[in-house]
């Protein structure tokens, strides 16, 4: 992946790769998404770190959502997703969640896991899609909530690589 090159576009977003020019505006809709939102150091801090993937959906020149991906041997954790409240509901979530499952499995994860507020109805039904199923609960994870844990396994395995395929063409 190259820090310049556009990944994808659908629907007029293009996921590209989370530069330093793009910190500003990903912390506003941080800010304007999560009740705790991480600093802008933070983000800086992610972008330098080793094993890390870091994308953002831009539409219009406007960046309208992010994603973050680490990996630590062959398990991928997703640090965060967000889509601007004004941009939801047109599959920006959904495709920044695509390119950090197929990013995941280019660095050779063979599993996926995160955490997602219980109440977050939405996310966990698009990470359900994605074969994320809950194992566990994290007690006060959010500091207001429990955060629900999600995997799914054999992500590079050819049924994952279909899954993948099958979510791209509703795009």
């Amino acid at each position: 992946m190259g820090s310049g090159s556009v990944m994808k576009t659908v629907k007029g977003v293009e996921i590209r790769p989370f530069v330093v020019g793009d910190i500003e505006r990903v912390h506003e809709i941080e800010t304007a998404v999560y009740p705790t939102p991480w600093s802008t150091r933070v983000f800086q801090d992610e972008l330098s770190a080793p094993g890390r993937t870091y994308l953002v959906g831009e539409s219009d020149g406007r960046v309208i959502g992010f994603g973050g991906l680490m990996v630590i041997s062959d398990e991928a954790h997703i640090t965060t997703v967000a889509v601007d409240p004004d941009a939801r509901g047109a599959g920006v979530g959904k495709c920044l969640m695509l390119r950090l499952a197929e990013a995941a499995i280019d660095m050779g994860g063979s599993s996926l896991t995160l955490e997602v507020r219980v109440s977050n109805e939405a996310a966990r039904r698009l990470y359900g899609r994605f074969g994320m199923a809950p194992v566990g609960l994290r007690k006060r994870y959010y500091g207001d909530e429990d955060a629900l844990i999600m995997w799914v396994h054999d992500i590079d395995g050819e049924d994952y690589r279909e899954r993948l395929d099958e979510l791209w063409g509703e795009l």
